[in-house]
């Protein structure tokens, strides 16, 4: 027979008694920190509190919360290949959304590259004297002085044009533009094709990924610009894709153009599983 162990005075054959941390009655859960409270506070704000701006066509706007791209928030625009090294496609994009925003305020626009022709983005009804231009040297620049611009105020909006965006960097962002008003824009880039995928989501109220789509010719020239476009994430609202163009202003003094659906895609998330079946 073995002998009986004992641990801590009790023979090794009993259970062991163990006080029970008593249990917080429902409804009496212990507040939360003031630093913690503070940002779960912030994170609660109404989007619609600084407003939207409509595509102008309800199948967009719909996806959208408050109807409409919500203004004072940071939203993301990618592409993919060749387009996210050349910026070009998202860059035209924006500028569409840019040229409806109230005008009296400049537009602040950062890019490590120095390829942006402004007077080019009149063909998207951008006023290039509204930008103000700055050069960094890097994407952590880039990074530095969109926070530091959205928090101080005064502008339009703020793009800047970057590569690598981490989800702090990013919730940094949209935190500044929350508590200022001002939108924020990031354009995925990567100038010389050194594209690296992020290890998570940004915390952009939006996301949008961009391909080129053919125009049609009007009288033998190119028609107004298109653009494949994929919302992939939206606060509040719920992923979309359609084909848009941007028309052109017939008159030199007419207002910018809402964008306008040439036709509306199936559900992009239901394309991997199609092709798995098809397969």
């Amino acid at each position: 027979m073995q002998p009986n162990l004992y641990i801590v005075g009790r023979r090794s054959d009993e259970s062991p008694q163990f006080p029970t941390p008593p249990i917080a009655p429902l409804g009496h859960a212990r507040p939360l920190p003031a630093h913690l409270a503070a940002l779960r506070d912030r994170l609660r704000k109404p989007t619609a509190k600084w407003g939207a701006l409509s595509f102008g066509d309800a199948r967009v706007d719909a996806c959208l919360p408050a109807g409409g791209l919500p203004l004072g928030q940071l939203h993301e625009m990618g592409a993919a290949g060749l387009e996210a090294e050349t910026g070009a496609l998202t860059a035209g994009f924006v500028a569409g959304l840019l040229a409806r925003l109230p005008a009296g305020r400049p537009i602040l626009w950062i890019a490590p590259s120095d390829d942006l022709h402004p007077p080019g983005l009149l063909a998207y009804g951008l006023d290039p004297g509204r930008l103000v231009l700055v050069r960094p040297r890097d994407d952590a620049g880039t990074l530095g002085t969109m926070e530091t611009a959205l928090r101080a105020g005064g502008l339009a909006a703020v793009v800047g044009e970057v590569g690598r965006l981490e989800r702090t960097a990013s919730r940094r962002l949209q935190f500044a533009c929350l508590g200022s008003g001002i939108t924020g824009f990031a354009l995925r880039r990567w100038p010389h094709g050194r594209k690296r995928a992020d290890r998570e989501a940004t915390a952009a109220a939006t996301r949008w990924q961009l391909a080129p789509a053919p125009s049609e010719l009007d009288a033998r020239e190119p028609g107004a610009p298109r653009w494949r476009v994929a919302l992939t994430h939206a606060r509040s609202g719920r992923p979309g894709a359609w084909i848009l163009e941007l028309p052109m202003k017939e008159v030199e003094n007419d207002p910018p153009h809402p964008f306008r659906v040439v036709a509306e895609l199936a559900d992009y998330t239901a394309e991997p599983s199609l092709r798995a079946r098809a397969g």
